[in-house]
Protein backbone atom coordinates (compact mmCIF):
# COMPACT_ATOMS: atom_id res chain seq x y z
CA UNK A 1 0.00 0.00 0.00
CA UNK A 2 1.37 3.28 -0.93
CA UNK A 3 -0.18 7.03 -0.63
CA UNK A 4 -0.83 8.81 -3.98
CA UNK A 5 -0.43 12.03 -4.73
CA UNK A 6 -2.99 15.13 -5.07
CA UNK A 7 -0.77 17.29 -7.56
CA UNK A 8 -2.92 17.57 -10.83
CA UNK A 9 -0.96 18.59 -13.55
CA UNK A 10 1.68 20.85 -10.89
CA UNK A 11 5.06 19.20 -10.92
CA UNK A 12 7.98 20.14 -8.82
CA UNK A 13 11.64 20.16 -10.83
CA UNK A 14 12.06 18.99 -14.08
CA UNK A 15 11.23 16.06 -15.65
CA UNK A 16 13.97 13.55 -14.26
CA UNK A 17 13.25 14.79 -10.54
CA UNK A 18 9.77 14.35 -11.78
CA UNK A 19 10.13 10.71 -12.25
CA UNK A 20 12.26 9.90 -9.22
CA UNK A 21 9.35 11.07 -7.28
CA UNK A 22 7.65 8.96 -9.34
CA UNK A 23 9.69 5.83 -8.64
CA UNK A 24 10.05 6.33 -4.77
CA UNK A 25 6.23 6.65 -4.29
CA UNK A 26 5.41 3.32 -6.11
CA UNK A 27 8.05 0.92 -6.57
CA UNK A 28 6.23 -2.17 -4.70
CA UNK A 29 3.02 -0.82 -5.01
CA UNK A 30 -0.18 -2.69 -5.37
CA UNK A 31 -2.78 -0.25 -3.54
CA UNK A 32 -2.68 3.24 -4.19
CA UNK A 33 -4.46 5.39 -1.16
CA UNK A 34 -5.68 8.27 -2.89
CA UNK A 35 -4.43 9.09 -6.31
CA UNK A 36 -2.07 7.94 -9.39
CA UNK A 37 -0.93 11.05 -11.30
CA UNK A 38 1.80 10.02 -13.88
CA UNK A 39 2.93 13.89 -15.67
CA UNK A 40 5.51 14.81 -17.55
CA UNK A 41 7.40 11.42 -17.70
CA UNK A 42 9.97 11.22 -20.62
CA UNK A 43 10.05 8.30 -23.50
CA UNK A 44 13.49 7.52 -22.00
CA UNK A 45 12.16 6.57 -18.58
CA UNK A 46 11.92 3.27 -17.35
CA UNK A 47 8.11 2.24 -16.08
CA UNK A 48 8.62 -1.29 -15.07
CA UNK A 49 8.77 -0.49 -11.41
CA UNK A 50 5.02 0.00 -11.74
CA UNK A 51 4.84 -3.47 -12.65
CA UNK A 52 7.40 -5.50 -10.39
CA UNK A 53 7.68 -5.91 -6.77
CA UNK A 54 9.96 -7.03 -4.23
CA UNK A 55 13.86 -7.73 -4.20
CA UNK A 56 13.57 -11.21 -6.34
CA UNK A 57 14.16 -11.06 -9.86
CA UNK A 58 11.89 -12.22 -12.79
CA UNK A 59 12.18 -15.83 -11.71
CA UNK A 60 11.97 -15.40 -8.34
CA UNK A 61 15.80 -15.71 -7.49
CA UNK A 62 17.68 -14.07 -4.44
CA UNK A 63 20.92 -13.15 -4.96
CA UNK A 64 21.64 -15.19 -8.15
CA UNK A 65 20.06 -18.78 -6.55
CA UNK A 66 16.76 -19.71 -8.59
CA UNK A 67 13.84 -20.39 -6.76
CA UNK A 68 10.69 -21.39 -8.26
CA UNK A 69 7.96 -18.81 -8.23
CA UNK A 70 5.33 -18.81 -5.61
CA UNK A 71 2.18 -17.05 -4.40
CA UNK A 72 4.27 -14.02 -2.66
CA UNK A 73 7.60 -14.70 -4.69
CA UNK A 74 6.01 -13.84 -8.36
CA UNK A 75 5.70 -9.70 -9.58
CA UNK A 76 2.82 -7.85 -8.38
CA UNK A 77 1.80 -4.80 -9.78
CA UNK A 78 -0.52 -1.77 -8.91
CA UNK A 79 -3.92 -3.36 -8.80
CA UNK A 80 -5.96 -1.06 -7.44
CA UNK A 81 -6.39 3.08 -7.28
CA UNK A 82 -8.96 4.40 -4.62
CA UNK A 83 -9.43 8.14 -5.96
CA UNK A 84 -8.39 8.85 -9.89
CA UNK A 85 -5.79 8.33 -12.49
CA UNK A 86 -4.13 10.96 -14.49
CA UNK A 87 -1.83 10.66 -17.06
CA UNK A 88 -0.48 13.82 -18.80
CA UNK A 89 1.70 15.14 -20.75
CA UNK A 90 4.14 12.36 -20.93
CA UNK A 91 5.62 10.98 -23.80
CA UNK A 92 6.30 7.06 -23.20
CA UNK A 93 4.73 4.54 -25.78
CA UNK A 94 3.09 2.25 -23.00
CA UNK A 95 1.83 2.73 -19.32
CA UNK A 96 1.88 -0.40 -17.73
CA UNK A 97 -0.60 -0.94 -15.33
CA UNK A 98 -1.70 -4.38 -16.60
CA UNK A 99 -3.24 -5.56 -13.97
CA UNK A 100 -4.97 -3.01 -12.85
CA UNK A 101 -8.33 -3.77 -12.11
CA UNK A 102 -10.40 -0.92 -9.68
CA UNK A 103 -10.33 2.43 -10.00
CA UNK A 104 -12.79 3.23 -6.94
CA UNK A 105 -13.19 6.66 -7.15
CA UNK A 106 -13.14 8.72 -4.26
CA UNK A 107 -11.88 11.60 -5.16
CA UNK A 108 -12.18 12.94 -8.91
CA UNK A 109 -10.37 14.67 -11.16
CA UNK A 110 -11.71 17.86 -12.66
CA UNK A 111 -14.31 17.39 -10.70
CA UNK A 112 -15.87 13.75 -12.11
CA UNK A 113 -13.36 11.96 -13.80
CA UNK A 114 -11.72 8.79 -12.19
CA UNK A 115 -9.80 8.07 -15.67
CA UNK A 116 -8.46 11.41 -16.95
CA UNK A 117 -5.94 11.01 -19.97
CA UNK A 118 -4.73 14.12 -21.87
CA UNK A 119 -1.70 15.26 -23.84
CA UNK A 120 0.68 12.16 -23.92
CA UNK A 121 2.24 13.26 -27.39
CA UNK A 122 5.46 15.70 -28.22
CA UNK A 123 4.09 17.17 -31.36
CA UNK A 124 7.63 17.44 -32.32
CA UNK A 125 8.52 14.15 -32.64
CA UNK A 126 7.47 10.59 -32.95
CA UNK A 127 7.40 10.15 -29.15
CA UNK A 128 3.74 9.67 -27.80
CA UNK A 129 1.56 7.73 -25.80
CA UNK A 130 0.56 4.89 -27.71
CA UNK A 131 -1.30 2.01 -25.33
CA UNK A 132 -2.87 2.04 -22.01
CA UNK A 133 -2.66 -1.29 -21.03
CA UNK A 134 -5.54 -1.59 -19.01
CA UNK A 135 -6.09 -5.23 -19.99
CA UNK A 136 -7.66 -5.87 -16.54
CA UNK A 137 -9.58 -3.01 -15.52
CA UNK A 138 -12.82 -4.26 -14.84
CA UNK A 139 -14.33 -1.27 -12.81
CA UNK A 140 -14.38 2.44 -12.20
CA UNK A 141 -16.83 2.45 -9.26
CA UNK A 142 -17.27 6.11 -9.16
CA UNK A 143 -16.40 8.89 -11.62
CA UNK A 144 -16.27 8.61 -15.34
CA UNK A 145 -13.46 8.53 -18.42
CA UNK A 146 -12.05 11.54 -20.15
CA UNK A 147 -9.40 10.24 -22.73
CA UNK A 148 -8.71 13.05 -25.15
CA UNK A 149 -5.45 14.93 -27.33
CA UNK A 150 -3.76 11.62 -27.22
CA UNK A 151 -2.22 11.92 -30.83
CA UNK A 152 -1.25 8.31 -31.06
CA UNK A 153 -2.73 6.23 -28.73
CA UNK A 154 -4.73 3.45 -29.54
CA UNK A 155 -7.51 1.34 -29.52
CA UNK A 156 -9.24 3.53 -26.86
CA UNK A 157 -12.72 3.93 -29.10
CA UNK A 158 -13.31 -0.37 -29.06
CA UNK A 159 -13.57 -0.30 -25.03
CA UNK A 160 -16.87 -0.37 -23.43
CA UNK A 161 -16.00 2.22 -21.07
CA UNK A 162 -20.09 2.12 -19.96
CA UNK A 163 -19.39 -1.47 -18.96
CA UNK A 164 -16.88 -0.27 -16.54
CA UNK A 165 -18.08 2.86 -15.31
CA UNK A 166 -20.74 2.32 -12.65
CA UNK A 167 -22.92 5.50 -13.40
CA UNK A 168 -24.81 5.22 -15.91
CA UNK A 169 -25.51 9.11 -16.05
CA UNK A 170 -21.66 9.72 -17.35
CA UNK A 171 -20.74 9.81 -20.42
CA UNK A 172 -17.13 8.85 -21.69
CA UNK A 173 -15.54 11.68 -23.06
CA UNK A 174 -13.64 9.48 -25.57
Amino acid sequence: VCAGTLNGLSVTGDAQRQYQTLHKMYNNCEIVMGNLEIVLIDHAQDLSFLQVRGPRGPRGDVGGRARPLTPAAAPQTIREVTGYILIAMNVFASLPLQNLRVIRGTQFYEEKYALFVLLNYNPNSTHALRHLGLNQLTEILAGGVYIEKNAQLCHVDTVEWRDIMRDPRLEPVV
